[in-house]
């Protein structure tokens, strides 16, 4: 049985030395064939298009901005020319760690059509987003052909944790159903989508990356995040009751 293809797809902007420390720890464990990669650097910088032709020019696309794109707009370019099942996709600021990662992603999403993604890295980072709550429980451990993980069950009332943009194999097909992510301008807004269609996210049981950015964390002046309150979250009376209430439990009222 012939394995479905993939295509590598990196978002890049300007930080050479984490890009450099990702392509080459995913090359060193990356076990899958990859038909096509593509690194679409946004950082509008030269210098920066010169080092990153003459380190990995060889082997990759290095699709060098003219104009700033933004994250969502660089994605969509390169995926318009995607004619593979499976992107993986990826970022410029993680490091690799093991092997096999593709292989049980693919295992994963074979197995449910309403898996999104695996998620790739540590529960305690994924949960680093916010100091504020919990922002995931993992429940349902599973294994399927050799692929160990757990379903990613969002804290009420949060919108992130559908889909995301950190490295985890994707269907085109799900890109595909949605209409691709040019009517988007941010995250939240695309995981939410996906929420409204049933789909979700596990993770996988033995990590395979590391975050490396998390000090180094670029704006991205495109984006647009949404003013909504959280998903589900009261409003008018409700909300205004439920503010009372809460004084009363405090003993502030």
């Amino acid at each position: 049985m012939s394995k479905p293809e993939v295509t590598f797809i990196l978002t890049s902007c300007g930080r050479v030395d984490l890009l450099k420390t990702t392509i080459e720890t995913f090359e060193k464990f990356n076990t899958y064939p990859i038909k096509r990669g593509i690194i679409t650097e946004d950082s509008c910088d030269e210098d920066v298009y010169r080092q990153v032709r003459e380190l990995f020019g060889d082997r990759y696309e290095i699709w060098a901005n003219e104009t700033k794109k933004g994250q969502i707009k660089s994605i969509v370019d390169a995926y318009a020319t995607v004619d593979t099942p499976y992107i993986f996709h990826c970022e410029d600021d993680w490091e690799f760690m093991r092997s096999g990662f593709i292989e049980e992603s693919i295992a994963i999403l074979e197995h449910d059509p309403n898996i999104m993604q695996a998620f790739l890295e540590s529960k305690e980072s994924a949960n680093g987003a916010t100091d504020s709550v919990e922002l995931f429980q993992f429940v349902e451990p599973t294994t399927i052909e050799g692929a160990s993980f757990e379903r990613v069950k969002v804290a009420d009332g949060w919108d992130w944790g559908y889909f995301s943009f950190r490295p985890a194999l994707k269907r085109k097909s799900d890109y595909d159903r949605i209409g691709g992510y040019a009517r988007f301008t941010n995250e939240p807004d695309i995981s939410c989508t996906y929420r409204e269609l049933g789909y979700y996210c596990v993770i996988l049981s033995e990590p395979a990356t590391i975050d490396l950015g998390g000090e180094r964390r670029l704006p991205d002046p495109t984006r647009k995040w949404p003013k909504r309150r959280k998903y589900n979250k009261p409003k008018g009376l409700k909300r205004l009751w439920a503010h009372i209430q809460r004084l009363f439990s405090e003993g502030k009222w």
